[in-house]
């Protein structure tokens, strides 16, 4: 069983400013990257901007905070890739910076700065500093709201709690896989704590305060008819249930990218001793191995993303911090280095593929960058043809495409704000498109031009509103080599 009796500090790996300025230096030419990276937006960063344009306390599918987070660095600096993308580096940088000062807390100096270098040069946060999503700020809160609860148990504060409180509550604004921390929080209190480390009223006063701060969006649900929380459990969809052995290899697999390979290792290596330590320890272990087997018994049933158990990272950079420094296991701490450098060297790679917009000399058979990449060209064609036939009206077969030429389309002057519409057959809202651009849910004017945008020569709806439909020309861009996207635009007029 592995032991954390050692406590010397003596052996400095890096010196604090080395690491300070290793950090901002990193975070400095990840922005300079986000400023020369061709790499487009995808579908979930066009929507995101989209909603930006309209601030509020709830989305379609997600909590507000991210669209604040865009709305706040595109007010600043402009509608464009990088403005948009913007914090994100800057943010991996805070949280490099608060798990520096929670292992501290909670273990060490030295401690501290390996949690700052692992975070920052992870997988996770690496690919995380070249987009903007969902998971940028909960990774902000969540592990602001694990800091304060660390000083919680140094300093005994009910302001510590407090803001533990106000921290997990904008985690919630962020995304609402926070509510893992509520669960697993009282789970830990139940099973290790029982107010030991954390008395009952201060656990109270950081679900209340937490509580408090996720009011605006619970209210923004109750006045929406609750259409978040039917747009989950719609999603959820247990009668559809495929049971894969396969996709739980694929699930842990993609973990060993998502972490890093040696460090994703090291700590399956150390997470169930960690349950049989302190109370700090086993809350890490609480707020990380759950997370982890409940996305793995997911990715079973049905199917799990790579990156829904991201925030189990967050502990588990923190617990291995401790152990790579407090133990005295000279293999532990060899394949901490190594998995340090093999994540460092990984960082490299993500770097250079947002700097350039391809994986050479990787050669891969179906090339991702291929979805983000063209869009803004062919925007410009369908403006051409927007202009010169007097078109009112554009429409979109899906959201991979309206959500992205919605963006492109708007992105300098708002001109075709409220001009964008999505063509469903569903019954029922599936997006936030349907919900709110449903053309066939749309008012029209007599003789208005209607332009079909789409990616065959057969339309495939009905328009019984339109009469004279006919084709006006193929637009395409070659996006990689050998591949090209084409698009297809109509024209016709509402009787």
């Amino acid at each position: 069983m592995l032991s954390l009796s050692n406590t010397n500090e003596k052996s400095i790996i890096l010196s604090s400013p080395v690491v300070l300025l290793t950090l901002v230096l990193i975070t400095l030419v990840r922005i300079y990257t986000l400023f020369l990276s061709p790499i487009e937006l995808s579908v979930d960063e066009a929507q995101y901007w989209h909603w930006s344009q309209n601030l509020d306390f709830g989305y379609f599918t997600k909590p507000p905070f991210i669209a604040w987070t865009i709305g706040l660095s595109t007010k600043i600096f402009g509608n464009e890739e990088w403005a948009v993308r913007l914090l994100s580096p800057i943010i991996h940088f805070f949280i490099s910076m608060i798990l520096w000062t929670s292992t501290q807390f909670a273990f060490g100096l030295k401690a501290g700065r390996v949690a700052a270098l692992l975070w920052i040069f992870t997988p996770a946060a690496s690919l995380g500093s070249f987009i903007i999503s969902t998971d940028t700020p909960l990774l902000l809160f969540w592990s602001l709201a694990l800091l304060f609860i660390f000083k919680t148990f140094k300093d005994d504060s009910y302001i510590s709690a407090l803001f533990a409180g106000v921290s997990l509550g904008l985690a919630f604004l962020s995304k609402y896989a926070a509510l893992y921390f509520y669960v697993l929080l009282i789970l830990w209190w139940v099973i290790y704590d029982k107010g030991i480390a954390l008395t009952v009223k201060k656990l109270l006063l950081v679900l209340i305060s937490s509580l408090v701060i996720a009011t605006p969006n619970l209210y923004w649900n109750y006045s929406n008819d609750f259409v978040t929380a039917r747009h989950t459990i719609s999603n959820a969809n247990l009668s559809e249930i495929i049971i894969n052995y396969a996709n739980v290899i694929d699930f842990l697999s993609s973990q060993l990218l998502v972490f890093g390979p040696i460090i994703f290792l090291l700590y399956l290596f150390i997470i169930f001793n960690s349950f049989l330590k302190d109370q700090k320890l086993a809350l890490l272990g609480m707020l990380s191995l759950p997370i982890i087997t409940l996305m793995i018994i997911q990715s079973f049933l049905k199917i799990a993303n790579p990156n829904w158990a991201v925030t189990a990272y967050i502990s588990a950079t923190l617990m291995i911090s401790a152990y790579a420094i407090i133990q005295r296991h000279k293999v532990l701490r060899l394949l901490t280095k190594f998995g340090l450098f093999i994540n460092f060297m990984l960082s490299l790679l993500i770097l250079k593929v947002t700097l350039t917009g391809n994986f050479y000399p990787i050669n891969l058979k179906s090339d991702p960058l291929r979805k983000n990449l063209g869009f803004e060209l062919l925007s410009a064609e369908i403006k051409k043809t927007f202009d010169s036939n007097e078109i009112s009206k554009l429409v979109f077969f899906n959201r991979g495409e309206i959500t992205r030429f919605n963006y492109y389309l708007n992105k300098v002057d708002n001109k075709f704000k409220n001009k964008i519409f999505l063509k469903t057959n569903s019954i029922s809202p599936g997006n936030f498109y349907e919900q709110n651009y449903n053309y066939d849910k749309t008012n029209h004017k007599k003789n208005e031009k209607i332009m079909i945008i789409n990616r065959n020569l057969d339309i495939g709806y009905d328009f019984t509103n339109l009469t004279e439909i006919k084709f006006i020309r193929k637009i395409s861009i070659e996006t990689i080599k050998d591949f090209k996207r084409i698009y297809y635009l109509f024209e016709g007029k509402v009787k």
